[in-house]
């Protein structure tokens, strides 16, 4: 699929400050598995922006060093999507297990097998993993972890505003609600504890809207607006899922919060252990003002 993504965030200070320096997570990757064909991004009040790469994604940077009492972020991508979400036993060798107790495989995903400050380890985890066992189609890798997936989503509800960024995982599994980054963490906490490596994915996800070209303009506008989405959930902001290891050396993507299996309909834009890794707009500033967020996210199909 072609997508184009529209991006649009906007702080608002109660009082002016200075010496705002901020990094940015938002441009897609460039892989086997999606091409970014465009990308642009910008600021207002404009400054120059910088970026360096990592194995994980790309991160902008900039400075705002004069008094201001707002700034706003905007980006825009084009990409195409052509993602491989099936596999068959073919595909995925070693069904009993034998590939994650391999030195070598603990050794090099050591980083996405330990227990992290927002993915801990979690008592439940072990009940949860075993709870999925009893419904898995199968005996394979993927079979658990597409029964993992879906006994999050049955068993946990999708409600905005219940958590907030910094809410424990341990409160998340006792209130049984969510938004996607506590249903990734928490697959990534039950995949970890089965000796699983597993990666936080944070990116875009299409819900079924279309757009002519005479459009773009109107998106655009619209997107620093915000409006209300229909369809799956995730689509309104950025949207975060698991990658996980097979036995045949590739990362695949499970989407809790939709009970998905990542597709054409998903563009990644980082990984890493857990959400500290994937912000997409994180900073700090000089001044005691209280900063109001707001973001609005556009994915729509060209």
């Amino acid at each position: 699929m072609r997508l184009r993504v529209f991006y649009a965030t906007r702080y608002l200070y109660s009082a002016p400050i200075t010496d705002s320096h901020n990094e940015v997570r938002l441009m897609p990757h460039n892989d086997e598995e999606q091409t970014r064909t465009e990308f642009r991004i910008a600021t207002q009040p404009s400054v120059p922006i910088f970026n360096y790469a990592l194995p994980s994604g790309r991160v902008h940077h900039f400075s705002l060093r004069a008094r201001h009492q707002e700034m706003a972020l905007t980006a825009e991508s084009v990409v195409l999507t052509q993602r491989r979400t099936l596999f068959t036993d073919d595909d995925v060798p070693g069904l009993d297990g034998a590939f994650y107790r391999r030195e070598d495989v603990a050794d090099r995903y050591a980083e996405y097998l330990a227990p992290t400050r927002r993915v801990p380890v979690l008592p439940e985890a072990d009940a949860l993993a075993e709870q999925a066992r009893t419904s898995a189609e199968g005996p394979g890798p993927g079979d658990l972890l597409r029964a993992v997936m879906n006994t999050i989503h049955s068993g946990f509800k999708y409600v905005p505003g219940a958590t907030t960024v910094d809410t424990p995982l341990p409160e998340v599994v006792s209130a049984r609600a969510g938004v996607c980054q506590d249903f990734t963490h928490l697959m990534l906490a039950i995949c970890r504890r089965q000796g699983i490596p597993a990666r936080y994915a944070s990116g875009y996800l299409f819900t079924g809207e279309r757009a002519a070209a005479d459009q773009t303009q109107r998106l655009r506008q619209e997107a620093a607006g915000g409006r209300e989405r229909s369809g799956l959930f995730g689509g309104d902001a950025t949207h975060a899922w698991v990658e996980c290891l097979l036995p045949n050396g590739r990362w695949y993507g499970f989407d809790p919060t939709n009970a998905l299996l990542a597709d054409d309909a998903y563009i990644k834009v980082h990984h890493g252990r857990d959400y500290d890794d994937v912000t997409p707009l994180r900073g700090v500033y000089r001044g005691g003002a209280h900063a109001t967020l707001e973001v609005s996210v556009r994915v729509v199909q060209e």
